[in-house]
């Protein structure tokens, strides 16, 4: 502020002092009043200017602030005349294509090992004769080993250094007779129904608590009692082997005696089982934590709950301003969470122009909320103009009990509304990031949103599989069209068994938790399951911890720093070679960093272009930083 001084004649002077004689409280007075006066004005105007578009404005993620792909050359470790040379980890599938079940599991192990860059081969049992030595696993989906030309081949492989993964409760029929003392077992049953999955070794990394409750899965399993060179991973409610090892020769045996592996949410019991039959096994992860929140920033519901009433005796905007907020602040802070916002403009119905009625919007909470978004290090996305899925057919919609959109210009022209409400706060904000409302989008809806925003790059919906056939599920990976598919894993404040089943699976296999929440889950009783905020907070406080302490070395982002570490790692080619003294990792199209897990009992010595952080007993975190990396063994 610049001051302008002046002087006043010497009457004046004298009058002041005299008239400051005669009254010093008085002056003393004013003088306080004025100070307070300016400092509220001060404040006042402090206040307004971090709340005003012109300061939100500044906010950009222009300059590389979403962490995504840069030109910078990538780096190539070996040539393909070298590659060609290489003794190649390689795997087979061994399937049955008339059997539905046995190509489910058949599917989810292929899917387990290209994230783990591995080759393999599928084969079907009708055409299978013996396994080729070069295969370092073979993956057996079948249910009747009686199908196999010569089982004993199979075993002759296993005995000759070969690993066999039998993924499947094998048929009780004279073929399991035959070699059933050869899979560790002592005497076997009829097979019965078994209930939940208890595990007993961390085969999950962190993971020897996980479990299944017994009124969560069923599985049809043979009662087994194993001799005492067997290992047991897993047991069922009744205490029934479901997961265990055995050494063969001079190979391995894992059994699963279940019927289950087709659920992607079990990846982690094939990731583990490969890791544990193959001595020295290492392969890359993700290594990635992101937290969405979405319908956040958006308008809140009016009104008094009275649960939220009775407990905090405020109104909900109040209650989610000064009580919902703050806790999840100090959540983040406590335990290294990076949020990623999913922006709602309205939660009107319309799906047909014009989408110009204000009314139902708050832009209050999108600059409020917001701006502490992002000065917390997190992300703005979005989620929609409303809450009414991207889809024309009205089925799906229905049976959401949302409205489908007539065409695809409507959707695209309410987009443009939500884009213009939003750059009137953050006009120098790229939206990289889309979720879809209630996990659900068409192929129309994706050429809106590529249409209105075309900087956007991420579209997280969910994980793998679904019961609901309408719902929008991804495997993470780069679409043809160049947009980055992250979905999300498990959602909600509640903290369950199966929930944790599925962060432990989820890490063991890519080294990902993905989560996402809604501010609304509070007071919806059936996602909450009927609990109040403080018991909601406390299991989401006791969710996170446990995450954090287990696996401190996840890396806390944004849904588009994810993305970009998604593509380094699509883009990166891997190639493992290892002797009994060194494993060394060769990396084509290499980004400068790669992570991988690393299972193995050996001790590590001259560590080459990287860094190996213990995460439990046999487990370790590899951390890549040249295109050649080399990790030295010994016994």
């Amino acid at each position: 502020m610049r001051m302008t001084r002046y002087t006043r004649r010497k009457s004046d002077r004298e009058k002041d002092r005299e008239w400051s004689k005669a009254r010093p409280n008085d002056i003393s007075l004013k003088k306080n009043i004025y100070i307070i006066l300016i400092f509220v004005a001060i404040l006042g105007i402090t206040i307004e200017a971090t709340r005003s578009q012109f300061i939100l404005q500044v906010s950009s993620n222009n300059a590389g602030g979403s962490g995504m792909q840069t030109d910078e050359p990538k780096q190539n470790a070996i040539s393909q005349e070298e590659i060609a040379k290489l003794a190649r980890e390689r795997f087979l599938i061994l399937h049955d294509s008339k059997d539905e079940s046995s190509m489910a599991i058949a599917r989810n192990v292929e899917q387990v090992l290209r994230y783990m860059k591995k080759e393999y081969d599928l084969a079907d049992v009708k055409q299978f004769a013996k396994p080729d030595p070069q295969y370092m696993t073979v993956i057996v989906t079948i249910e009747n080993l009686g199908m196999l030309a010569n089982l004993d081949a199979m075993m002759q492989y296993a005995h000759n250094g070969g690993n066999v993964f039998f993924s499947r409760m094998p048929e009780y029929n004279d073929s399991l007779y035959r070699i059933y003392r050869k899979l560790g077992i002592n005497s076997i049953n009829s097979p019965i129904v078994t209930n939940g999955i208890q595990m007993t070794s961390n085969l999950l990394i962190q993971g020897e608590d996980a479990k299944i409750g017994a009124d969560s899965i069923v599985n049809s399993s043979i009662p087994v009692e194993l001799d005492r060179q067997a290992k047991v991973h897993a047991v069922s409610a009744e205490n029934i082997p479901l997961l265990w090892e055995t050494g063969y020769g001079q190979g391995k045996i894992m059994v699963y005696n279940a019927t289950n592996m087709q659920s992607a949410m079990n990846r982690g019991l094939i990731a583990g089982g490969i890791s544990l039959v193959n001595q020295d096994f290492m392969y890359p992860i993700f290594n990635m934590k992101v937290m969405y929140i979405d319908d956040f920033p958006a308008p809140f519901r009016r009104g008094i709950e009275p649960s939220i009433y009775r407990e905090y005796h405020k109104d909900i905007p109040s209650f989610y301003r000064d009580v919902w907020w703050p806790d999840m602040i100090k959540l983040a802070a406590d335990y290294d969470v990076t949020y990623t916002g999913a922006i709602i403009k309205t939660y009107n119905n319309r799906v047909a122009p014009p989408f110009t009625d204000e009314e139902g919007t708050d832009s209050n909470n999108l600059i409020t909320y917001g701006r502490d978004l992002l000065k917390l290090g997190g992300e703005l996305g979005i989620h929609g103009y409303n809450h009414q899925s991207l889809v024309i057919d009205q089925e799906t919609a229905s049976h959401y009990e949302y409205k489908a959109w007539p065409d695809e210009a409507s959707m695209a022209e309410s987009l443009a509304n939500l884009d213009d409400y939003i750059k009137k706060v953050f006009s120098s904000y790229d939206m990289q990031v889309y979720v879809p409302p209630s996990n659900v989008m068409g192929e129309e809806g994706r050429r809106a949103l590529k249409k209105t925003f075309p900087d956007l790059r991420v579209i997280a919906s969910l994980y793998a599989e679904s019961e609901s056939t309408h719902e929008y599920i991804q495997e993470f990976s780069v679409a043809e069209d160049g947009i980055v598919e992250l979905p999300r894993i498990t959602s909600g404040f509640n903290r369950t068994d199966i929930q944790d089943w599925y962060v432990t699976n989820a890490i063991t296999s890519i080294g990902v938790f993905s989560h996402f929440v809604h501010p609304d889950d509070v007071l919806d009783k059936d996602r909450s399951n009927d609990n109040a905020w403080p018991e909601l907070v406390k299991d989401f406080q006791l969710m996170l911890e446990e995450i954090y302490q287990k696996y401190p070395w996840l890396r806390s982002q944004t849904a588009s720093e994810a993305a970009a570490s998604l593509e380094s790692y699509v883009q990166t080619d891997v190639y493992i070679t290892h002797t009994d003294k060194k494993m060394t990792g060769y990396m084509n199209n290499f980004s400068g960093e790669m992570y991988y897990i690393l299972r193995t009992n050996k001790k590590m010595t001259n560590l080459v272009n990287c860094t190996v952080e213990k995460i439990e007993e046999g487990a370790y975190l590899v951390h890549a930083t040249g295109a050649k990396f080399e990790i030295g063994l010994e016994e």
